[in-house]
């Protein structure tokens, strides 16, 4: 199988992985992932997201993979969920839990995708957590071998990964694909949300989805919150999870990660929620 050079993961001083490639470096940032709980939000995960730069000017992450030939993202696209991995080691014990994104264009070959969750499986093990711990959130992009995708998810599966549809209502993450891989969760596009938020008749067509979703056993995550209003709202919806910069803003992984994250559980007493349980 031809792949790119390996990324250059190293370690730095504060406990961060870093990753350069091409004169670029790749970075991790965390975003927590909040569900609603007895009229509480309480963080239940964090999504892992590129962060790019190069000579220090930040680098929109679509600039950075329009670079790449096709072979090139497949190859280097696995690559940087080890560097995430990694990184979770700096998130707070008991709070490892995270959504990392799977383009579904790595399904349409299998010789590639195999060896690749095997290393993600390796990656897991030595930061000490389980594919239990992860939703792997399959990308809005276009495939042509549905099949494949379907496969590719089973295999997901069979691994005991939690699989999410990312980007509901956006490109191929439409209601075709939800029924083609039922999965655990539905990430709703933040558009999509911002649409639907801003009229009434928007609003009860939320409801509608969320409510038929939770039916066939899904969740549902409700992405890009930016304003305080859009909080009630959501909950209201009947959406199990919350996501977006009113809530809690990207964060790029380093030692500081727990003391972070600990200012946004409620102060309470009780077992920590795990998302494998609440996302079943």
């Amino acid at each position: 199988m031809t792949r790119v050079p390996n990324l250059q993961i190293e370690r730095r001083d504060g406990g961060a992985f870093v990753a350069r490639h091409a004169g670029f470096v790749l970075q991790t940032a965390f975003q927590p992932v909040f569900r609603f709980e007895k009229g509480r939000l309480v963080p239940v995960a964090c999504e892992a997201l590129l962060r790019v730069t190069r000579d220090d000017v930040p680098i929109v992450n679509d600039a950075f993979f329009s670079g790449l030939g096709a072979d090139d993202f497949l190859a280097l696209e696995p690559q940087l969920r080890t560097l995430h991995v990694r990184n979770a080691r700096n998130l707070p014990s008991g709070q490892r839990r995270l959504f990392l994104n799977f383009d579904p264009r790595i399904a349409e070959n299998a010789s590639r995708f195999e060896p690749d969750l095997r290393e993600l499986g390796e990656e897991l093990r030595a930061t000490g957590l389980s594919p239990a711990d992860i939703v792997c959130e399959i990308t809005e992009a276009e495939t042509v071998d549905n099949e494949a995708l379907k496969r590719f998810v089973w295999e997901l599966r069979a691994r005991g990964y939690l699989v999410a549809v990312d980007d509901f209502g956006a490109r191929a993450s439409r209601m075709e694909r939800v029924r083609m891989l039922t999965p655990d969760i539905v990430k709703f596009d933040n558009r999509l949300v911002k649409r639907l938020m801003s009229t009434d008749s928007g609003v009860g067509t939320l409801r509608v989805l969320v409510e038929r979703f939770r039916r066939d056993g899904i969740q549902c995550v409700l992405e890009g919150l930016e304003a305080l209003w859009e909080i009630g709202l959501a909950e209201s919806t009947g959406a199990t999870m919350v996501q977006g910069f009113v809530l809690a803003a990207p964060r790029l992984a380093g030692p500081d990660l727990a003391a972070w994250i600990a200012q946004y559980r409620p102060a309470r007493g009780g077992d920590d929620i795990r998302l494998a349980r609440s996302v079943r």
